[in-house]
């Protein structure tokens, strides 16, 4: 089975992710693919250098975006290579693990036993990571295998165009509307997560490249999830589930980018925080393969900052942002250790 990393200039995290893998992993065949899209050069070497057996795989806007990671982000073209996952998609296991560069595994998992059962229950997709929120899940139980639950998504409604109308749809203050009639509420949206996620997940190629369909180089969550729910409406066998616990855990001490970042009272550019991190991971200053059960190290980072006391990644601005990034998931149920 193919494991699949989405990074971005953020090598102490895909260091800690790819060695979660060689730490949990086990009795499997399997590939590591990295998808870059603008870590620059002398990070991926001592990346390749550590991990000999890995393949790094390259976005058309890379060197561009190199260029605007050495200037702190300056004039950063935010497109996201697109074509780069779904080729990459096209060409895994029929099943594959997508992660982002900032997760790790923190429990054993054995790919081969696990693509069997996946065969075996028509699995489309399987969860490894949810924060905790119930939400996103279901606890319809249909099914128990030894690593994973079968559930049955808790959905408002399975027909494609409803769930366009009420859940996507916002124009003449339909959604105000529908929710005023107590059709429209953020939980009931939020419960198509259980038949979706950007990444945290095993996925059955078909599927995952489903999701995808019309969607003109853009990122819209809206139109991914529309057509999960017109996939399931197709498709009324395709089961879903999660595993018995969550064995991936993810980083909310830095982003990759300033994009949907920015928060009231706090001044920090996150390209320079990550040009900072990673120079120190890169001299061996900054430890990121340290305790897969927790975060980063908070305390090392904040010491880095100090030492380097950059007026764009101030430690104290740093921490502000932790709160506020933190407090985004929190605000919806999501579990922040």
């Amino acid at each position: 089975m193919d494991i699949i990393i989405k990074s971005f200039n953020r090598p102490y995290c895909l260091d800690r992710c790819i060695q979660s893998i060689r730490n949990f992993v086990v009795n499997s065949h399997y590939r590591i693919i990295i998808l870059d899209d603008g870590t620059p050069e002398k990070y991926l070497k001592k990346i390749s250098e550590k991990y000999s057996d890995i393949t790094i795989l390259k976005s058309f806007l890379y060197d561009e975006k190199v260029n605007s990671i050495e200037n702190e982000g300056q004039n950063l073209n935010l497109k996201v290579p697109i074509d780069l996952w779904i080729d990459a998609a096209k060409n895994a296991s029929d099943y594959f693990v997508l992660l982002e560069d900032d997760f790790w595994l923190t429990d054993y998992i054995a790919l081969n036993d696990l693509e069997i059962s996946l065969i075996n229950n028509n699995l489309q997709m399987l969860k490894l990571l949810w924060l905790g929120n119930p939400i996103l899940i279901s606890d319809n139980i249909l099914k128990l295998e030894s690593f994973f639950n079968i559930y049955e998504p808790n959905l408002y409604t399975r027909n494609p165009l409803l769930y366009k109308l009420i859940f996507i749809y916002n124009k003449f203050k339909v959604r105000k509307t529908l929710s005023y009639f107590k059709i429209y509420k953020r939980s009931r949206a939020l419960s198509y997560y259980s038949i979706y996620s950007v990444a945290g997940a095993v996925f059955k190629r078909e599927y995952f490249l489903s999701l995808w369909e019309n969607h003109a180089n853009t990122i819209d969550e809206g139109l991914q999830l529309y057509n999960a729910v017109h996939f399931l409406n197709k498709n009324k066998d395709a089961a879903f589930g999660r595993t018995n616990k969550e064995v991936l855990k993810t980083s909310f001490l830095s982003a990759a980018t300033n994009q949907h970042k920015d928060y009231e009272d706090v001044s920090i550019n996150m390209l320079a925080f990550n040009k900072i991190i990673n120079e120190a991971w890169y001299k061996e200053e900054f430890d990121a393969i340290n305790n897969f059960s927790n975060d980063l190290n908070a305390e090392e980072i904040e010491k880095i900052l100090k030492k380097e006391n950059s007026i764009s990644a101030n430690s104290e601005e740093w921490k502000k942002w932790v709160e506020r990034f933190k407090g985004q998931y929190t605000s919806f149920g999501c579990i922040i250790d």
